[in-house]
Parts: C-alpha cells; structure tokens; sequence
C-alpha cells in the first residue's frame, strides 16, 4: 500500500490550481491595501498641517485690538485765534486738545474738572490748595502746611523732624530709638526705662507702685506687731516692740517686681527708739530683711526706707 499524497498538505495546495490562484489574489489585494493606507494617512498628514498653517496666518492678518480712545480734534486757525479771547470755549466735552510745544500760563488757570498729571509736577513757586488727597507716595524737598495737616495712615519719617512751635500729642507716643529734650514739660509722664547722662533737676520725687509684700520677724518679742506702707522704691515700716524682744529678724520685705542688679537701701530711723536700736539690711535682687544683732529698744521702731539701684 503505498502513500495517497506524497507531497503532504504543501503538495495539495500547490496541485490545485484553485487555491494557488485564491492566494496569490489575496497577497494582491493586501499590498494595494497597504499603499493605499499610506497614501491616505499621509494625506491626513498633509491635510492637518496645512489648516494649522492656515489658521496662524489668518490670526496673523486680523487688526491688533486697540483700546477705546478720546477722539481728537484738529484746530482750526479760527479756534487758535479764540485762544486770545477771553472766555472763548474751544471744542465739545469728550475731546482732547493735545499741545505738542510748551504751555505757559501768564495769568491764572483754573481747572473745574479733574487734573491728571502722567509726568511730575515741578513748582518754582508757592502752590495753594484748599485740599490735597494723596493716595500713594509723595516726595516733597519743602513742604510748608498753614493750616491743619491730617493724616489718617502711618507716618514714616526717615530724616529728622524740627517742630518750631508748639507740639500736641492726644495720643502716646512711642519712641524705638534715643530722643533728645532740651526742654520736656509733661503734665504726666510714664516710662519704663530712663538714662540720663548729665544732671537732673526734680522738684519733687514723686514714687507709685504696689505695696511690696511684708512679713514681721522674731525680734518683735511677745504681742509685737508691725506694718508697713510705701512701693518697691520707697516706703515706711513700722516695728511695734513687745514684751522680752530678742535679737534677730524684725521683719523681710519682698519687692513687687524684682530688680535687674542687687540694689541699694537707705534706712532712715523716724523715732528715738529706732535711732537708738542698731538696725541694719541685708538685700537681694527680690527684697531686704532688716535685722538687728541685738534685742531692739521698747517702744515704736519707725523708719523709712529708700530703694535705688
């Protein structure tokens, strides 16, 4: 028995004619199909380019958008000989009267509508308004105010200010940097912190302040009692004795507000007995405690105390 189809699968294709031809039309068709593919996107290509130029050439020839301007008018000669009269009207409302050489005004100008200037304004002489409003910054070499000068904003003031007169001030003032005085009359003046380099004239000291806390000691002796009045800078203690006193603590002050440095105590005795009893202080930056290193004298130990540091 030998074999039906020698040549296999290939060799039926290839011995019927049919088939071969059915193939060879296809591979036909499938590469006109290609062409005609390429041919067609490159047409699109080609399509897409040309309305993309044609679109930016088109923009390009439209007129360049120009913003709304006053209409201008030529002056006749008959409206330049007006210029010479007096009250003389040249042109409508809504024209511009543009001048290209210099203006100058001999006489007066007066201006009832609004007065636009684009460049500066320079004024050899006096200017006289009856009122100003500026709304950005002004720089002025000279400014000379006659009347009230208002300002609602922040005032900076970068050189110095010289007030000839008289200087009212209904509110504080505050001061960042040094100021001089050399004559500063306050019917009420309070600061934190003053330096004074040379002399300093005061008719009367006047201190204010908190009574500092205050806490008798033991040397008071049996029923003795004490108190105390004043503020952190100056007050008086007052030191009842009572019965079989010892030496020791007769009472310790202790400031409302501490000091920056260890400051000094002036203790002032205001009766017999506390000038014949030896008092002394010892001090902290927070208070002082005023001791005595033997029993004090019976009766009322009074004194006043001064603190600076």
């Amino acid at each position: 028995m030998g074999d039906s189809n020698p040549s296999g699968t290939g060799g039926q294709s290839g011995s019927n004619p049919a088939l071969a031809g059915i193939a060879n039309t296809w591979d036909r068709l499938r590469k006109r199909a290609t062409v005609f593919g390429s041919i067609a996107g490159l047409f699109l290509f080609l399509v897409g380019i040309g309305g993309t130029v044609g679109y930016f050439y088109a923009q390009s020839k439209k007129p360049a958008t120009t913003a709304k301007q006053t209409p201008v008018q030529t002056l006749s000669q008959d409206d330049i000989n007006k210029l010479s009269e007096v009250g003389a009207n040249l042109g409508a409302t809504g024209q511009t009267l543009n001048i290209g050489a210099n203006a100058l005004f001999r006489g007066k100008a007066d201006i009832t509508g609004d007065l636009n200037i684009g460049g500066k304004l320079n004024a050899n002489g006096p200017v006289t308004l009856s009122q100003l409003n500026i709304s950005g910054n002004t720089a002025a070499s000279g400014l000379n105010v006659g009347s009230n000068l208002l300002v609602s904003g922040t005032t900076t003031l970068q050189n110095t200010l010289t007030v000839a007169s008289l200087a009212t001030f209904n509110g504080g003032i505050n001061a960042n940097g040094n100021s001089s005085f050399n004559a500063l009359n306050a019917n009420t003046l309070s600061v934190r912190t003053i330096n004074i380099s040379g002399a300093l004239a005061i008719s009367h000291i006047v201190t204010q302040g908190s009574t500092p806390a205050f806490v008798s000691g033991n040397a008071l002796g049996g029923g003795g009692t004490a108190s105390m009045s004043g503020n952190d800078t100056s007050g008086t203690i007052d030191f009842n004795i009572g019965s079989s006193p010892p030496a020791g603590i007769l009472g310790t002050i202790t400031f409302k507000a501490a000091y920056g440095a260890t400051p000094h105590i002036i203790l002032s005795p205001l009766t017999g007995a506390a000038a014949t009893t030896p008092a002394y202080v010892t001090r902290t930056l927070t208070g002082f405690v005023v001791r005595t290193d033997s029993p004090p004298t019976a009766g009322t130990l009074a004194y006043d105390y001064i603190v600076t540091q």
